[in-house]
């Protein structure tokens, strides 16, 4: 393939087959064919995974691609929110106490490693720190992301995919605070042990916790999502179905 650099795998994770493609130093495309499920002499599920912005570099391979697929599917996203603060101010709190925190670094996380592509994994990270060391990229601000797996338990059709935007309240609950100092004492020790993951507490403190942190500083996953869903989902629809 002419302009692109191809790295080919085979038999390896959940497919069969593999292939990673580069153009140009940053667009990249992910092609998995053939899930080890799917017996020989049926259809068979061809997976695409990139940024939503990076698809458009790609229109002459995706093209064939639609018009001989059965059907287009959404399978899944990352959906990042972004605030102009330092990670210390980010909280967020798991629905599901269940839910483990562990860290690496700064990062936090909710979901092992081999939960990466489930539903509801977590991380919160310094985003600012993340853009110089991989791209030398320096803000002139704080910037911090909680970035949120969202993969539907019931398949979407990708034409239908703007109708359902993710839910994410129902997983996490999320604040920035940056006036800690007009908090009681007590209680910014209560909120930062639960940021760090260092103690859960019993249900009552976590929900006088909540209640705290419930206005102004809650992070309303959810009318976030609303609000920018249609947009976000544009771009790959548009390169995957073909313009309406």
């Amino acid at each position: 393939m002419n302009g692109f650099q191809t790295k080919p795998t085979i038999y390896w994770g959940n497919y069969c087959y593999e292939l990673h493609i580069r153009k140009g130093k940053e667009a990249y495309l992910h092609v998995f064919y053939k899930n080890f499920r799917e017996t020989e002499g049926h259809l068979h599920t061809l997976r695409l995974e990139t940024c939503p912005e990076h698809y458009l570099h790609f229109h002459e391979l995706l093209e064939p691609m639609r018009k001989v697929a059965s059907r287009i599917t959404f399978v899944g996203c990352d959906v990042a929110y972004d605030v102009r603060t330092s990670l210390e101010n980010v909280i967020v709190i798991p629905t599901d106490m269940r839910r483990e925190m562990t860290h690496e670094g700064t990062t936090r996380y909710f979901g092992k490693a081999h939960q990466r592509k489930t539903n509801g994994y977590c991380r919160i990270y310094d985003k600012r720190l993340e853009l110089w060391e991989k791209q030398k990229i320096m803000l002139d601000h704080e910037l911090s992301r909680i970035e949120v797996v969202y993969k539907p338990d019931t398949k979407i059709l990708l034409s239908d995919v703007s109708g359902h935007p993710p839910e994410q309240n129902e997983k996490y609950f999320a604040a920035v605070v940056t006036d800690w100092d007009v908090l009681p004492r007590k209680r910014v020790e209560q909120i930062r042990n639960m940021r760090d993951g260092a103690e859960m507490y019993t249900q009552r403190i976590r929900k006088g916790i909540k209640e705290t942190l419930a206005h102004p500083y809650h992070v309303d996953f959810n009318r976030l999502a609303r609000e920018q869903w249609v947009s976000l989902v544009e771009v790959p629809c548009t390169a995957l179905l073909g313009a309406a």
